[in-house]
């Protein structure tokens, strides 16, 4: 099973406490609960949370996530840019049916700044989304 990472519950949380969703403080106790858990959770020396380095528009429905990220497997590497992946999302969020898929292609890398080691995979990753939050005057 994998483990929520501590890290990315310490962003979520305050988030939440300034959404208007009404189950927003039963997610609180959740995640509160998760994060607790040695179980359910775990520290940054476990997993590695990665923040997105850029995002392309392809189409109106696909987008390119670019990540820097060089794993430790990778050792020595010596390819022109940085060593890192692109998460190819396709779909709609407004109605919540969309896919991420790892891309391993070369020729998507092309012109991105990085490139792609087959060291990662998907079985070892998992997407957390903290959302964004508005403020407006009123």
């Amino acid at each position: 099973m994998q483990r929520v990472p501590r890290q990315c519950i310490d962003m979520m949380i305050p988030v939440l406490k300034h959404s208007p969703e009404d189950n927003a403080e039963k997610l609180i106790s959740l995640l509160t609960s998760i994060r607790q858990s040695k179980v359910l959770s775990s520290s940054h020396r476990e997993n590695v949370v990665i923040k997105r380095y850029a995002e392309i528009e392809v189409s109106s429905h696909e987008d390119k996530w670019i990540y820097r990220f060089k794993h430790p497997a990778t050792g020595r590497c010596t390819q022109p840019g940085e060593c890192g992946f692109i998460l190819k999302y396709d779909g709609d969020t407004y109605i919540d049916n969309y896919i991420v898929e790892l891309v391993t292609e070369s020729q998507y890398y092309i012109h991105q700044g990085v490139h792609y080691h087959d060291v990662i995979s998907t079985r070892d990753m998992c997407v957390y989304g903290v959302g964004t939050l508005t403020l407006q005057d009123g």
